[in-house]
């Protein structure tokens, strides 16, 4: 397996709030926190310390066993967060979003995702979003409302529906995939996404390699104003790394 990543400030935040989770060959996730002072750092490494924690709970699963425990973690996940902020009123409100990947060794990837930090699937010469964004813009495309151009530049586009920690229960969603060989599969903040549009995304992801695909990528989005985090985590799988045992 291949793996590059690249985690920025991006050229106006103080902080960087996004934190990223890589434990090969098995699980990668990517939190982008929100919340003031560096609350929504906390929220985003408490969330993916958890993930880390709760990861062994997943060998041995498969099918609806294995989409069940990543729902429970979810909800173990919002719960550490939202306890968190209730104890303590210099985190009160803050939140994370959350997706990842976990890959079960048999040619199966369970994708999860709570808000509109997105995984995506390169294959051949298409792309795909495999992740659903909890957000009032994307219920509005759903419905018809927006055209996703129009969403690429809605002011509210980051006005979220759903959010690791923000209230007591949460509902993820998540996804399985069949994956192959050289497959590449994409987990990013909305850092990078806000800046680049998916047919730019995809371009840079045909790059020889996946160190320069991640440089690209990361300048691009800086130079279209890097107005938050950025922050990324890029996969090319090979068929030895598709059958590992689960850890």
């Amino acid at each position: 397996m291949s793996v590059a990543s690249r985690t920025h400030r991006g050229r106006i935040r103080n902080n960087n709030e996004d934190s990223l989770l890589l434990e090969r060959p098995s699980l990668f996730a990517i939190a982008d926190g929100m919340g003031g002072y560096n609350a929504g750092e906390v929220a985003s490494r408490l969330a993916l310390e958890k993930l880390k924690e709760e990861k062994e709970d997943l060998y041995g699963r498969n099918g609806f066993g294995l989409v069940s425990k990543l729902y429970q973690i979810i909800r173990d996940i919002n719960e550490e967060v939202y306890g968190k902020a209730r104890s303590d009123s210099c985190y009160d409100g803050m939140g994370t979003t959350l997706c990842g990947i976990y890959f079960n060794g048999q040619g199966k990837g369970y994708v999860f995702n709570v808000g509109d930090s997105r995984v995506y699937l390169f294959r051949g010469k298409q792309m795909k979003q495999i992740t659903r964004d909890h957000s009032l813009v994307a219920e509005m495309v759903e419905m018809g409302e927006l055209t996703r151009e129009e969403a690429f530049n809605h002011p509210q586009k980051n006005m979220l529906t759903r959010g690791i920690g923000v209230d007591e229960n949460v509902n993820g969603d998540v996804f399985v995939i069949e994956v192959r060989t050289d497959d590449i599969i994409l987990l990013c903040s909305d850092g990078l996404t806000d800046m680049l549009h998916d047919s730019e995304i995809r371009e840079r992801l045909k790059a020889d390699d996946l160190e320069s695909a991640a440089d690209s990528l990361l300048s691009r989005s800086l130079e279209n104003g890097g107005r938050d985090n950025i922050s990324f985590i890029i996969l090319k799988l090979d068929r030895k790394e598709v059958e590992h045992d689960g850890r």
